[in-house]
């Protein structure tokens, strides 16, 4: 993986110190917490409604997440004008980053919870972002939504909950029809690519990656040519390169052709073959990148388009092919394709900025698209027009 640049949170840091110092039992013992909780403030502000919603993402550091995230947010507002919108971010990492990179605050999900719930809010939706029901989706649902907050905290209030983009086969065929309306030009000619990067989960115990492998299903039947195709960035049988358990590179797999035979799922083996069936050499095929992510974030600038490589103009020849160190576009141009620079993607001139750019960056990702945020939208209005709702003592 390329390089990442991390910003020290500076403000975060002075807020502990002043804490620390207001409050005379700020030590090292993990059973003394402070008790200001910072989402309370923001909670009490918002205030309008009983109900309150809470929009639930991985989350983003980047800039260009700020656009997708605001267009969501209308979206429900309009869906759902009589409620009180939050969003919250669910991977801890980019909660502890997020404001020193875009100068917004993101709370702890637990944070936002206990501000919803002493707020008197007698409703809460929650409805998630997540594109699969992997690790991140499960663990809000059951954990913090329905062992913490419905059983523990506040038994009282009812919730309602809305599943992730691709809960059902419906969701697959209609996401895959989105993207193929948008990539119909490009997929009738079989000298062109489509390659989709999805996040993925790392745990193979979890049947949610299958998701990515059915929405490739439904794209490929669309598509005359078969020429799109969904990998992840953190999957083992959907990597670009199939890695071993073992991070040392000489145990890293050398054999193309073990590769093509032993791991045919593999982005590698899957477009080779491809090239194979069309009588084609990666010279004469065209790729155009794309996220299969909620926002275009890390993932898409560093893992699919290596932009720090980029804006320096580095040269392919130290590139490896069997390293996830190196970008999709790297290890795509150092096999001879064309990755097209110019389609969707970050501006070159700005391609080493930090965390993104506010505006001006091209590149697709799902929530994007206004028809793939209304399936989002859709599930919540479902279980809402189901009279779904929930509470704790359901659970006594």
């Amino acid at each position: 993986m390329n390089k990442r640049f991390v910003k020290t949170n500076v403000m975060a840091a002075l807020l502990a110190t002043a804490l620390c110092t207001g409050f005379a039992s700020c030590s090292d013992n993990d059973d003394v917490e402070s008790t200001l909780n910072p989402a309370e403030q923001q909670v009490a502000q918002t205030k309008q409604h009983d109900t309150a919603l809470m929009l639930c993402t991985f989350g983003s550091t980047y800039n260009e997440s700020l656009s997708v995230y605001e267009d969501i947010i209308a979206d429900f507002k309009s869906a759902f004008p009589d409620t009180d919108i939050y969003m919250s971010f669910t991977s801890r990492t980019c909660i502890n980053r997020v404001q020193a990179s875009t100068g917004i605050e993101r709370y702890e999900l637990d944070q936002w919870l206990k501000a919803i719930g002493n707020a008197g809010y007698k409703r809460l939706a929650v409805q998630s972002l997540h594109v699969i029901p992997g690790e991140e989706y499960l663990s809000l649902m059951n954990t913090d939504i329905k062992k913490y907050f419905m059983i523990q905290w506040f038994p009282q209030v009812d919730v309602l909950r809305g599943a992730n983009l691709l809960s059902t086969d419906e969701d697959t065929e209609e996401v895959a029809k989105v993207l193929y309306t948008h990539y119909a030009d490009k997929l009738s000619d079989k000298h062109n690519l489509v390659l989709l990067m999805g996040h993925g989960n790392p745990d193979e115990s979890y049947s949610a990656n299958q998701k990515y492998a059915d929405t490739q299903e439904a794209l490929q039947a669309k598509a005359i040519n078969k020429n799109i195709f969904v990998g992840t960035v953190d999957y083992g049988d959907m990597l670009f390169w199939p890695k071993e358990e073992e991070e040392n590179p000489a145990d890293r797999i050398q054999d193309k052709e073990l590769v093509r035979r032993e791991y045919p799922n593999c982005i590698y083996a899957q477009i080779m073959q491809y090239c194979e069936n069309n009588n084609l050499q990666p010279a004469d095929v065209n790729v155009y990148l794309s996220p299969f992510m909620s926002i275009a974030g890390d993932h898409a600038h560093n893992d699919l388009w290596g932009l720090e490589a980029l804006a320096e103009n580095a040269s392919l020849d130290e590139v490896e092919l069997n390293s996830n160190e190196y970008s999709w576009r790297e290890r795509l141009s150092k096999m001879g394709f064309n990755v097209q620079l110019d389609f969707e993607s970050h501006p070159l001139s700005q391609a080493g900025a930090d965390h993104g750019i506010s505006s001006g960056c091209n590149i697709m990702a799902l929530g994007s698209y206004p028809e793939i945020r209304q399936i989002w939208v859709k599930h919540l209005r479902e279980q809402w027009e189901a009279n779904a709702w929930m509470n704790g003592e359901d659970y006594q």
